[in-house]
């Protein structure tokens, strides 16, 4: 395994930066502006009970990747975020939004930080499941 030059990390650190970001983003706003976000969800066509759950679930997110301490959660926390990026930027197409520029942004920045969080970071070595 090769050392991970400061390029790499300067890669890692925004693309993870703005991931998080939004995540943290979401998750205040599906508080604050609880009203708002459960009409854009409406507008977009998803049900609005899930904002609670998928905003404290984005807050989880976060701290798994902050901490990196388990690989097998780590993996499981970016696949589910990709799915919902990939989820609310078809929505937003669906809902004549042709260009959702943060969703793209998203889709573009996950598999950076997730390709680049094992050669900055290390591998978690703990796992949840032995298997």
């Amino acid at each position: 395994m090769r050392i991970a030059t400061r390029t790499d990390k300067i890669i890692y650190w925004i693309s993870t930066g703005y991931v998080l970001f939004a995540m943290m983003w979401s998750f205040v706003m599906y508080h604050v502006r609880h009203e708002f976000a459960s009409a854009f969800f409406e507008m977009l066509g998803y049900p609005t009970y899930i904002v609670y759950p998928l905003a404290w679930l984005k807050l989880i997110a976060v701290i798994v990747i902050l901490t990196n301490r388990y690989s097998d959660l780590k993996e499981w926390v970016y696949a589910a975020y990709f799915f919902n990026v990939l989820l609310a930027t078809s929505g937003y197409i669906n809902a004549g939004q042709v260009f959702p520029v943060h969703s793209y942004l998203a889709l573009i920045l996950l598999p950076v930080s997730y390709l680049y969080s094992n050669k900055v970071r290390g591998k978690p070595r703990r796992r949840l499941v032995n298997v």
